[in-house]
């Protein structure tokens, strides 16, 4: 998911994380280490080429919202300056 076709409700959510939390709180966010592990887990068996259809449904799900937090970090950034 390229981040200039997020869709609009996307771009309202973000806004209103970014105006309603302080940078510094969105630049702190992490995803918890059980979910980590479990991106890093679907990444392996994707580069092995051993995903189910939900799992990689899974994992693209996991890359959007990492994408989507990486945009509201930039923002925050911005903002902040």
């Amino acid at each position: 998911m390229a981040i200039n076709t997020v869709s609009p409700i996307y771009t309202e959510l973000i806004e209103y994380l970014a105006e309603k939390a302080t940078p510094e709180e969105i630049l702190a966010f992490q995803v918890s280490t059980a979910t980590q592990a479990r991106a890093d887990q679907l990444t392996e068996q994707n580069k092995a080429g051993r995903l189910s259809v939900e799992e990689r449904e899974e994992l693209e799900r996991m890359l959007e919202f990492d994408e989507l937090v990486s945009w509201l970090k930039s923002r925050a950034i911005t903002i902040s300056h």
